[in-house]
């Protein structure tokens, strides 16, 4: 008996999501349609895949059976659909790049209009997020991350080095005073993280210990960082590149040497000669070397 692919990939997705609704936005399907498919093919195996309740779909001991199979099936096609757009030879197409909001937002819309102007055939799907994107389960074909990647099967390239630095409005340092050492910087209102631990935990290479209630505004969108620097809340850390493009703030501590962001270009080894990515790839690879250079704080 041959069942339709289409079925298992809505039995994979409704086990791992556990409802309806659910299973449907990630499949880009209606909600009906994801039904049908669970009715069906639970009419073609003869077996009931799921309870369904008022907590959504949970799995019977059978569907459960049943889902290591649909999980392997399902790596299977996308190592499948990732080996095959290796070997494509046509310039055109949609390539998807991963970025981080500060590139996603402030940097990439600038660098595309060039490239996208250059090579009209291709389509380009940015996804931003502050967590490392799958390629090998292709959520994305190319990632531009601020770490070096440590999978055996991605290509990477480092870029650029980014240098950080605090920074605040001139008309808080002029109410609040400037700090003078890493310490003092306790006695201001900080600009950091809400749950994200990253800040605290580089923290203690200035031998300054922090917590979350030492924030006075917290957010974990580095962008809302940005524009809470901007709006004289506070002190806080972000790229010196972008700093020196907003005229209505200052660095603070400049002389304290922090570490810098290594910037990376990133895509799985199947899909590196495929001529689109490796187009985007080169791009992204020149023009993220000074990626602030066309920065355009009024944008």
């Amino acid at each position: 008996m041959a069942i339709s692919w289409d079925l298992i990939c809505t039995f994979d997705a409704v086990a791992e999501t556990g409802s309806l609704s659910a299973a449907s936005r990630q499949l880009g399907l209606t909600q009906p349609t994801v039904g049908r498919h669970i009715d069906l093919l639970e009419d073609q195996l003869h077996v009931q895949l799921f309870l369904r309740g008022r907590e959504g779909m949970r799995l019977t001991t059978k569907g459960a059976d049943l889902v290591v199979a649909a999980r392997e099936m399902k790596s299977s096609a996308i190592d499948f659909s990732r080996i095959a757009m290796g070997l494509e030879e046509e310039i055109s197409g949609t390539v998807r790049i991963s970025a981080n909001d500060i590139l996603g937002v402030l940097i990439l819309p600038g660098l595309l209009t060039e490239f996208m102007s250059a090579h009209p055939d291709i389509e380009v799907e940015v996804s931003i997020s502050n967590t490392a994107s799958d390629l090998l389960q292709r959520d994305a074909d190319v990632a531009i991350r601020m770490f070096r990647p440590t999978q055996n099967d991605l290509v990477a390239k480092k870029v650029a080095a980014l240098p950080l630095g605090f920074y605040a409005h001139r008309n808080y340092l002029s109410a609040n005073g400037r700090p003078c050492t890493a310490t003092e910087l306790l006695n201001h209102r900080l600009i950091g993280f809400d749950r994200d631990t990253s800040m605290i935990e580089a923290a203690k290479m200035l031998d300054l210990s922090l917590k979350t209630s030492d924030f006075a505004f917290r957010c974990d969108n580095i962008l809302a960082h940005i524009q809470a620097i901007r709006a004289g809340i506070g002190i806080g850390l972000t790229h010196k590149g972008l700093a020196e493009h907003w005229t209505e703030v200052e660095p603070v501590l400049d002389n304290i040497e922090l570490p810098t962001l290594d910037l990376w270009i990133v895509c799985h080894s199947d899909v590196r000669h495929n001529k689109r990515i490796r187009q985007v790839m080169d791009f992204l690879g020149q023009h993220l070397k000074s990626p602030y250079a066309d920065y355009n704080p009024s944008m």
